[in-house]
């Protein structure tokens, strides 16, 4: 738990913690140079589970993060913000999962939104909870980073966090998945806060720019063109900010994966391809793309029968319908 001038909202967080069903941890609070009441909350705890650690000054969530690097003793890391809250199991049930799968690395789920009175606000974060994970990670981060735990040889093998300010943990996540095997458990892990304080709220900016960064990374690993009309191609698809006269070209990227993927091999073909086809379908439906016929949907480059069930039949028809009356 990394901490910097968190009091009115830690000890919640403390708690949840200290309240889990499984109890085998140590709680490692980092604090980053926090100049109001956080390090009293903290030190007003009398469980010896608590480890609190120090920051000479306000170094950053990336120093603090990684200074996991050399003072973490366990086998697995979980990360809860300092303003988030922990469900009862939570711990127990990745565990639990992490080893009776020893093939996967890194498990994260689902998350309720509250705001700053601690109240619901009835909105969630979800996640793809299928075998499709790594593949989610070309347009967009597939977990909510305060509900994730890994295995911290994994962590450490990677060297920990880079230099992606507010997005550096999708870019751990993606480097952490190269090769490798994560999930998501399709169940609710915490409640995430959302307050005028939220680091990804106050730099945007700096987290889109970061992004871009990845997306650039993430087309060279795949062997596709990195070019500045491609990458604002593939950006519009990652913020699903969708543009209707792009669709030729958002069918040409798609199609592109799916030719380097054919040739590097980096996701089991069959499934990689059903992916890209569903991907083109929540395209051709979404609220930005409204009311195209029916043929956009048997792109040859992207289509296959066995791909188009008979729920995206109607969908597709219902769709095509609404735009001829």
């Amino acid at each position: 738990m990394a901490a910097y001038n968190q009091e009115k909202y830690i000890e919640k967080s403390i708690n949840s913690i200290l309240e889990q069903s499984f109890s085998d941890f140590e709680l490692v609070i980092v604090n980053d140079g926090s100049t109001d009441d956080t390090v009293a909350i903290v030190e007003s705890f009398s469980d010896d589970r608590i480890r609190l650690m120090h920051n000479a000054g306000n170094r950053g969530l990336i120093f603090t993060r990684n200074r996991l690097l050399d003072i973490a003793r366990g086998k697995y890391i979980a990360i809860l913000d300092a303003d988030d809250i922990a469900y009862h199991d939570r711990l127990k049930h990745q565990y639990q999962f992490l080893r009776k799968n020893p093939d996967v690395v890194l498990c994260g789920g689902h998350a309720n939104i509250i705001d700053e009175h601690n109240r619901a606000t009835g909105a969630q974060l979800r996640v793809p909870v299928d075998n499709t994970v790594n593949m989610f990670m070309l347009f967009g981060n597939p977990f909510v980073n305060s509900t994730t735990m890994f295995r911290t040889e994994s962590f450490k093998a990677i060297g920990g966090y880079q230099e992606y300010e507010i997005s550096e943990d999708y870019d751990l996540f993606i480097r952490m998945s190269n090769g490798q095997k994560v999930a998501n458990l399709d169940e609710t892990l915490i409640d995430y806060r959302v307050h005028s304080n939220n680091t990804s709220a106050l730099h945007l900016a700096i987290r889109l720019e970061n992004e871009q960064r990845i997306i650039s990374s993430l087309r060279s690993m795949m062997g596709v063109s990195v070019d500045e009309f491609s990458l604002k191609i593939h950006f519009e698809l990652f913020s699903w900010h969708l543009n209707k006269d792009h669709l030729t070209n958002y069918a040409n990227l798609l199609s592109e994966l799916k030719l380097a993927n054919r040739i590097s091999k980096t996701y089991d073909s069959n499934r990689f391809e059903r992916f890209l086809f569903d991907k083109w379908c929540a395209i051709l439906l979404s609220d930005q793309v409204n009311g195209l016929y029916l043929k956009w949907y048997f792109n040859p480059a992207l289509f296959s029968l066995s791909y188009f069930n008979l729920k995206k039949m109607r969908k597709a028809l219902k769709n095509s319908i609404k735009n001829v009356f």
